[in-house]
């Protein structure tokens, strides 16, 4: 009953309504299909209703001020990553984004318009994440764009979660895409872990990071990115939201373990000369090879300052 609420608040509000600022406005450039704006997008406050937290996302085409036409003809909005525990609906057609058992795409025009407004919600305050790209687009002339080689991210704050956020900065040894490898961030005190929250750090984004945390108080903040060896901030106090960025200066923790040591020389070793997208792959260049076993063997034996045995 209380979904159903909320679905109907939706249909009320966001049937035929015009374009807002915020409104995520896809269109062409150089090619490719891209959102021209908001770029960054703001981060946004979800609104408490019925005891749920819940935003309004608008999609449309961009229209083009010196014609008044829309560049794209259609295109299809892929999810690339969320954070677990929030989903978007569209009213009348039902749950389009989800943490599974849902489409996770939404196809521009749908219902002879390219206008829609989501209904992101969600239970719990906290920091929430929805990653986009475009795809399978045409432009006006009905000619194919090739898909957006970016990820657009949107920031839903949920409550009034403790945040932190910033940037994230990787040792230039590292030539590959910085979305490809997952940021955790824990909060500890006394050496246990209270809280955590993963996502990939977004370069394209208004902050590569934003992550929220029901705790306040002082506690150790532990930063681990995958292949990285840890970064560790004692005795912060945490309260309200703070800058913290990020310098992950040590590569090679093939296994994720915090402690580059024998286990990650094997996993180079046995799957050496592969291409693609694999853990062993250090430096990112697509290639598993002497470089990578460089890397390891240079950085062997060293820990993580947030590395717990």
């Amino acid at each position: 009953m209380r979904w159903f609420a909320i679905a109907l608040i939706g249909s009320c509000v966001f049937v035929g309504a015009a374009q807002h600022e915020n409104d995520l406005l896809f269109g062409a450039q150089a090619g490719r299909a891209t959102v021209v704006q908001p770029v960054p997008h703001p981060v946004r406050q979800m609104s408490s209703v019925l005891g749920r937290y819940i935003l309004d996302v608008g999609l449309d085409f961009y229209f083009d001020p010196s014609t008044g036409l829309a560049q794209l003809q259609s295109c299809r909005v892929q999810q690339v990553w969320k954070t677990p525990g929030i989903q978007a609906t569209r009213s009348g057609i039902g749950t389009v984004f989800c943490d599974s058992g849902c489409p996770n795409y939404f196809d521009l025009p749908t219902l002879g318009t390219p206008h829609h407004h989501l209904l992101f919600a969600a239970n719990t305050p906290g920091v929430y994440v929805w990653d986009v790209r475009a795809i399978n687009a045409r432009a006006r002339d009905g000619s194919p764009l090739g898909d957006m080689e970016w990820v657009y991210r949107v920031y839903m704050v949920a409550g009034s979660p403790q945040r932190l956020y910033g940037a994230v900065n990787i040792n230039s040894a590292y030539q590959g895409n910085p979305y490809r490898r997952m940021l955790t961030v824990t909060i500890r005190q006394n050496g246990s872990t209270l809280a955590q929250q993963s996502l990939p750090p977004n370069p394209d984004a208004i902050y590569d990071y934003m992550v929220g945390f029901a705790q306040s108080g002082t506690f150790d903040i532990v930063a681990k990115l995958e292949g990285h060896l840890s970064r560790k901030i004692a005795g912060f106090t945490l309260s309200g939201a703070h800058e913290i960025n990020w310098e992950f200066t040590t590569t090679g923790d093939v296994n994720n373990d915090d402690l580059i040591d024998d286990a990650d020389l094997l996993a180079v070793l046995f799957v050496f000369g592969q291409a693609g997208e694999t853990p062993a792959d250090v430096n990112g260049d697509g290639i598993v090879d002497d470089a990578d076993l460089l890397v390891v063997l240079f950085n062997f034996g060293a820990t993580g300052e947030g590395y717990q045995p």
